[in-house]
């Protein structure tokens, strides 16, 4: 048995595509399935001219994928290959990295939704189509549950009505001004401007008073007078992801959700994959609001209709011999799949592409666990669904077009997968903190809190 331990990882990257294409709607048949095949197709082709499978010396003996844990053979290079009784056929997505090295890197286990997307037709149906998506229950976005009518969730649109119902935490779908109160080395506050991009959490904590004066210069221009005025400001104190307290203007408007918490309803609210599955009643049909994409081609508009939840151990792998190695995970449950390490440690280990198969692996093999992935199955052949709005005469929401969507986890000069908004009035949204003066001039005299405004966090 042929094990060693990982390079350290060097500064890899991960490069982005997105194609602009747009699906065939169908009442028989899914649609968006060739294009992930024939790109795992292209992955595997592009294999080194330095080595090839056939340079590989491979074990004799065949063994289960249950059978490589992390403890005793991951990591390890090895090939996948049919096996087993009856037609011996592995799963399509599997079958795609068949018969070549693969870096089998580590075993994890994944709970995980299998949900479909849910595409508007242009005759106005809603219909469920494409292949199995699979969404581990730590992926990061945030989703809203679906209306019977389709569209979209209600939000707060100011931070005065998120004070209202003060949540424990909220999430801005706008970038925000707000202010943060330091101690000056004297022990005189400074009152500075702080910036909450759009996608961040928030924790609230209580809603404070303050009274801010500023001069003004008034009269003709030999007699000028100095007059002070005073403004009273209301802010939402909250803290940040960094700990940090911050003050946010109540007349702040954009758009915010309260976070799901169990046990407190909020019309408002906005929901976690876990929170889903835990809590929810399958199935049931969400939006992402915020959150990657999936990374691997497919019809993707952003609402799903997620139908059950699974349990199961994947192991995490690279390509070894692309220019492009890619990551990919394996269940260890897949039928007819047997597996053949390599034996000797020379075929692969002076190889550049597998050096880089090990970066890769290093890097992003658990950030890629929690990533938006298809299932094995490579499920073409589906039908397709058709779900009735409560109400026809809805307008069309924008944010319903269909996106194939490719974003490749690979040694690259750009950034991992970045966190998208889904739709247009989000992002329209976003920018709305250009309206707002958190930082009035003057000082402030008084800072006190409103009564009665503790969040249920702190009272």
């Amino acid at each position: 048995m042929l094990k060693w331990r990982c390079a350290g990882p060097d500064k890899p990257n991960m490069a982005s595509a997105v194609p602009d294409v747009t699906p065939e709607s169908s009442a028989n048949s899914a649609v968006g399935s060739s294009s992930s095949t024939s790109k795992a197709d292209d992955n595997v082709s592009a294999t080194s001219s330095a080595k090839s499978v056939v340079d590989f010396q491979w074990s004799d003996e065949t063994e289960s994928l249950e059978s490589f844990d992390n403890d005793e053979k991951l990591p390890c290079v090895a090939k996948l290959e049919e096996s087993g009784a009856g037609d011996g056929k592995l799963l399509p997505g599997i079958k795609l990295y068949a018969d070549q090295p693969l870096l089998m890197f580590r075993s994890v286990q994944k709970r995980q939704a299998r949900a479909r997307t849910i595409y508007h037709d242009k005759g106005g149906a809603y219909l469920e189509v494409g292949q199995t998506i699979l969404i581990p229950d730590n992926y990061t976005g945030w989703f809203e549950l679906v209306p019977p009518d389709f569209c979209r969730a209600s939000c707060f649109r100011s931070i005065a009505e998120v004070a209202n119902a003060m949540p424990r935490k909220f999430f801005t779908r706008s970038n925000l001004k707000a202010i943060r109160i330091e101690q000056g080395e004297n022990g005189e506050q400074k009152y500075l401007e702080r910036k909450v991009k759009a996608g961040s959490s928030l924790r609230t904590d209580s809603v404070f008073t303050a009274k801010w004066k500023t001069s003004m210069k008034k009269g003709t221009f030999k007699k000028k007078q100095t007059e002070f005025v005073t403004q009273e400001i209301k802010y939402l104190k909250c803290i940040d992801r960094d700990e940090l307290e911050i003050l946010i203007p109540l007349n702040h408007r954009g758009k915010f959700n309260a976070i799901y918490e169990k046990g407190h309803l909020n019309k408002h609210s906005v929901y976690s994959m876990k929170d889903i599955l835990s809590d929810l009643k399958l199935p049931i049909k969400v939006r992402l609001l915020f959150g990657k994409a999936p990374v691997v081609p497919c019809i993707f508009t952003g609402m799903l209709c997620v139908r059950e939840v699974q349990t199961n151990d994947v192991i995490l792998a690279s390509t070894v011999l692309n220019r492009r190695n890619v990551l990919m995970e394996i269940p260890t449950n897949a039928r007819n799949c047997g597996v053949r390490q390599a034996t000797r440690e020379e075929d692969f280990s002076t190889l550049k592409s597998f050096e880089d198969a090990q970066r890769l692996c290093q890097k992003y093999a658990m950030m890629f666990v929690t990533l938006m992935t298809l299932s094995p199955e490579l499920d073409t052949t589906q039908k397709t669904i058709q779900h009735v709005a409560s109400v026809s005469d809805r307008q069309t929401d924008p944010s319903l077009q269909a996106l194939d969507l490719l974003t490749d986890i690979r040694l690259s000069d750009d950034g991992e997968p970045p966190d998208i908004f889904m739709g247009e009035s989000d992002t329209d949204s976003v920018n709305s903190d250009r309206q707002v003066q958190a930082l009035p001039s003057g000082t402030v005299v008084e800072l006190s809190l409103f009564p009665g405004s503790q969040s249920a966090t702190n009272a």
